[in-house]
């Protein structure tokens, strides 16, 4: 039939009027202008060009040239720029090519790192299949998915992926994996009569949706949405709506940048005014104020931000965690709730045996996954196939009604993995952990004929011929094989089955069930001459028939139990995350009986501590209400939408904490972009997903998540001891230039330090170190402390004090030293025309006596015990880049040229003797500091208002479990880090 093609969007006034899953098969047809023949090659033509092609819209990407020049909007490369700009200004063009080159390295570091990680994530994506099966002019042709339009009539086969929503009009044991969009973990049986009222996306089991895939049988449907009207595609526009928002880490840059420069231009201010009341000229009141107050500017501190992040990203992607933006790493470290996905994330997604009844014997299962490598155990006991031939009937009653395929690992799956109904599969896995071949099986065992499942019977039954018996294998949902049994097999072989039997038997499998199993039996039945003769009639007419005289008077094996293993690390990596005052929830579309029995697998506590709110309870819920119990921990959210996902995580955003979100599905999507950091998997997650997030999990693994938020907290510790040390000098800097500028007004001393030697503390002496500091471990007990609170800042009141104290202490020490150099050559510096090779040389003692009581003042601040530690000896990269600043130094002083530009002279063993004193008093005053006001530099953060774990009993031994691979010692537990390849 030709459709009249009146317009393309007869699909969406269809859906405006009444939904498609509510109409029946012919309504649906009309109501897309087409017919289960399909549409002709040139209405679909038409109509791809008045709709467009079928694809989700990607987010914007921005070229290579516009990622790097946005490396610019950085607070604090701005002031570099502004620094370099004045320096050419005072006309010092030297100056201004050291910071412009220091500039463009920091911006390099940045733009590096986030292009590498836009790369890894384009080589992970893979949205739709590229080709589809569909029904045009009366034929079926293979097109581009592309090129789907709104009434194509499709064709699923198993294993392929939907490329549209589509109504089904003809199916056979037809389901799909919706897990993506929806969150079950099971697969979806669907039908094809109409559904009454209004049910959400996951009840619509007459629709198949673009993004999921086929895991039984066959099915023809009609297209009803492509591209962004699809359900895919309203979830990924939810998810592109929302507005780019700053890390805590860049609101943190900004407050320092305005901070300082504030701070820089009140200095600036009062150069001015006190070099214009000691009679200098304006002009060269303005360059000395201005020159002075940009060497100011703390010029290592970009980069020693961005070599921190990008360390700590590359960290990360050795362990299987990849980083899209530098700042979303530290952005882990002040996370205090976790609202994490199900299925893929705590779970492998990969149906495991764990239990078993076999001929009235209870036995147990090991190993987790799809890989053939575990027992079948009764009483510590392994059970082979070879046990007796009723044991090998109900071997066969897995095997041979079973659709599914279990696969070896190949080039584009590194583990085992199964093909068709992840519940089939797990039972293909069952069977080689019995040492049985499938295949030979299935050669040996001859085929007569199959009965499908459907979701009426909910049945499914393979006959086959042996040894001159024809036997029927059946499996099923329990209730649906005792129903077709009338005898049981026990361990005294077959009799019949009891009514007492039959309520043990529904018992057994409630219990199962209320631990969220998910339970099929197991039958047999040798059958008689007068069913075989039905079996082998002919035609669809006759399946019915067949199935009422072949499913009955069935004898009862036994039962399988399975459910979805969780990962093994993650229970630690829960405890993990309690220990650290983190919050975890779990966010799921999943059943509440099923998240519910995997969240106490998983950790996130007891069963009578754990709270589950189904979508019912949720949608009658206040907003205070739902973040009480997200801020609580706990919290097993179950069978929630998209929107209820973005609910939650914008309500725990609104209360002021950092919330992480993971997920691997589009219905996971907005959700991950609403958070402050999203965290897609790798290998399960949909492309949507992986576009919405800021950090992508290779390996799939929560507990690659907890490892990350342990790198994210020590981040934020070298960056703080990092910003701490670099302003420390600038203060030192700051006082020198005060009193100096002070004493040449008053009394015509030399200015005791010139900007240039100041370029060469901030750039060349201690950049490498405080860069290095980025590399730091974690120290002490950083994973059992609270998160930082995100609206607290680096330069707090306490922070602005310690540095003006140090910079008071350093000041002291140096304009001593400056003073003291003249008075040991028998000059004095208040008579004026001080000869310039003896100012050199006392500028020279000032810039070392900064520069090394900044080098004690960097190994001080690295950790909360001080200078004298085991933890100082951890880092040899630190080490290295001090070791650097000496030379450099050391070049400075000595090297005739070098030290002609930065105009310093050469010191004698009795100027090093007062410089190296003047050090070790800085020291000796800063752990004398350190003794007696213990608090300022060791206290926990002790947050609010987000309510403590209620695991405060968690030890640091669940920590060290999880930590497993990671180097530990129990008299330096500040040592806890990933080793190499771990």
């Amino acid at each position: 039939m030709e459709t009249t093609g009146e317009t393309a969007d007869a699909h969406v006034r269809a859906r405006q009027a009444t939904p498609a899953y509510q109409l029946d098969i012919d309504a649906v047809l009309s109501a897309c202008d087409t017919s289960a023949g399909g549409l002709t090659s040139a209405e679909a033509d038409r109509r791809l060009a008045e709709c467009g092609p079928n694809g989700i819209v990607a987010q914007h990407k921005r070229s290579p040239v516009r990622e790097y020049l946005g490396q610019f909007a950085d607070p604090m490369i701005i002031l570099l720029l502004v620094s370099g700009a004045v320096s050419a200004y005072l006309g010092e063009p030297g100056t201004a090519i050291v910071l412009v080159l220091l500039v463009l390295f920091n911006t390099a570091i940045g733009f590096a790192q986030e292009f590498r990680a836009e790369k890894s994530l384009e080589a992970l994506e893979n949205l739709l299949e590229p080709t589809c099966e569909v029904i045009r002019d009366g034929s079926q042709l293979s097109v581009d998915s592309s090129r789907v339009v709104p009434g194509d009539v499709v064709v699923l086969d198993e294993g392929g992926a939907v490329p549209a929503d589509v109504r089904l009009i003809w199916a056979e044991a037809f389901s799909t994996n919706d897990f993506a969009l929806t969150g079950e973990s099971v697969p979806a049986t669907k039908f094809l009569h109409p559904i009454s009222g209004t049910v959400p996306v996951a009840k619509r089991h007459n629709l198949a949706y673009a993004g999921t895939t086929v895991a039984t049988g066959q099915a023809r449907g009609v297209v009803i949405a492509t591209a962004g009207d699809t359900e895919i595609g309203r979830i990924a526009a939810l998810s592109q709506s929302v507005p780019d928002t700053r890390s805590p880490l860049q609101r943190e840059i900004g407050h320092l940048a305005r901070t300082l420069t504030s701070a820089i231009l009140v200095i600036a201010v009062i150069l001015l005014i006190v070099a214009m009341a000691a009679d200098m000229a304006f002009k060269e009141a303005m360059l000395f104020a201005v020159g002075v107050a940009g060497a100011l500017i703390p010029q290592g501190l970009p980069a020693e931000v961005n070599t921190a992040l990008a360390q700590a990203a590359s960290t990360l992607a050795k362990a299987k965690a990849l980083v899209k933006r530098l700042s979303a790493v530290e952005t882990l470290g002040a996370t205090a709730v976790i609202c994490t996905d199900k299925t893929g994330t705590l779970t492998k997604n990969e149906m495991t045996v764990i239990e078993y009844r076999a001929l009235g014997e209870p036995g147990t299962v090991s190993g987790t996954g799809y890989a053939p490598e575990g027992e079948l155990l009764i009483d510590g006991s392994a059970v082979t196939a070879d046990r007796s031939r009723a044991w090998r009937d109900w071997f066969l009653a897995m095997a041979l009604p079973n659709s599914a395929g279990l696969h070896r690992p190949d080039s584009q799956h590194p583990d085992w993995y199964v093909t068709g109904d992840p519940t089939e599969g797990a039972l293909l896995t069952l069977v080689a952990k019995a040492g049985l071949d499938r295949d030979r099986m299935l050669s040996e065992y001859r085929y007569i004929r199959e009965l499908p499942f459907d979701s009426a019977r909910k049945l499914m039954t393979a006959i086959r011929e042996h040894d001159g018996r024809t036997v029927a294998y059946t499996k099923g949902a329990p209730e649906s094989v005792l129903a077709a049994c009338t005898h049981i097999r026990d361990a005294d072989g077959v009799r019949p089955l009891t009514d007492d039997d039959r309520a043990e038997f529904s018992s057994h499998i409630a219990g199962l069930a209320g631990r969220a199993l998910r339970n099929l039996a197991l039958a047999v039945r040798e059958l008689d001459d007068d069913t075989r003769v039905r079996v082998h009639s002919d035609g669809p007419a006759a399946d019915h028939a067949v199935m009422a005289a072949v499913e009955r008077h069935m004898t009862l094996l036994g039962t399988v139990s399975m459910i979805d293993p969780v990962r093994d690390q993650v229970p630690d990596a829960m405890a993990a995350a309690r220990g650290a005052h983190i919050n975890v929830n779990i966010l799921t579309g999943d059943a509440a009986t099923t998240a519910s029995a995997i969240a106490t697998r998983a950790g996130l506590g007891e069963p009578a501590e754990l709270t589950t709110i189904s979508a019912d309870d949720f949608d009658a819920m206040s907003d205070d209400e739902i973040v009480r119990h997200a801020l609580s921990g706990s919290t097993v959210f179950a069978r929630v939408a998209p929107e209820d996902k973005m609910r939650i995580v914008d309500l725990v955003k609104k209360s002021g904490n950092v919330v992480a979100v993971t997920g691997d599905g589009v219905n996971d999507a907005p959700a991950l972009k609403h958070a402050d950091i999203g965290v897609a998997m790798g290998r399960s997650g949909t492309d949507v997903a992986k576009q919405s997030a800021e950090m992508i999990l290779l390996d799939d693994s929560f507990a690659t998540l907890v490892r990350a938020v342990s790198l994210g907290r020590t981040v934020y510790a070298n960056i703080t001891k990092g910003v701490l040390s670099c302003l420390t000098s600038n203060a030192a800097e700051l006082v020198v230039n005060l009193v100096s500028l002070v004493l040449s007004i008053v009394a015509g001393v030399p200015l005791a330090i010139n900007v240039l030697q100041i370029l060469a503390i901030d750039i060349l002496g201690e950049l490498f170190p405080i860069a290095a500091i980025g590399t730091d471990r974690q120290e002490g007990e950083l994973m059992r402390r609270a998160p930082r609170d995100p609206r607290s800042h680096i330069l707090n009141a306490r922070a602005v004090a310690d540095l003006a104290w140090c910079g008071l202490v350093v000041g002291a020490i140096t304009m001593g030293n400056y003073l003291l150099f003249y008075g040991r050559h028998g000059v004095n510096p208040f008579a004026g025309d001080v000869p310039d090779d003896v100012v050199w040389q006392a500028t020279t003692v000032t810039y070392v006596s900064i520069l090394l009581c900044q080098l004690v003042n960097i190994i001080q601040r690295r950790s909360i015990h001080g200078f004298f530690t085991r933890y100082q000896f951890h880092n040899a990269q630190f080490w290295w880049a001090m070791g650097a600043g000496i030379a450099i130094m050391l070049v400075i002083v000595y090297v005739p040229v070098v030290a002609d530009f930065f105009q310093c002279g050469p010191l004698d063993a009795v100027d090093w003797l007062f410089v190296l004193g003047g050090a070790v008093i800085f020291l000796a005053v800063r752990e004398a500091q350190r003794i007696v006001f213990p608090a300022v530099r060791s206290q926990p953060v002790d947050r609010s208002p987000i309510r403590r774990s209620r695991h405060e009993s968690a030890n640091w031994g669940s920590y060290e479990r999880f930590s497993v691979g990671l180097t530990y010692s129990p008299q330096a537990p500040d040592l806890c880090w990933p080793r190499e390849g771990t």
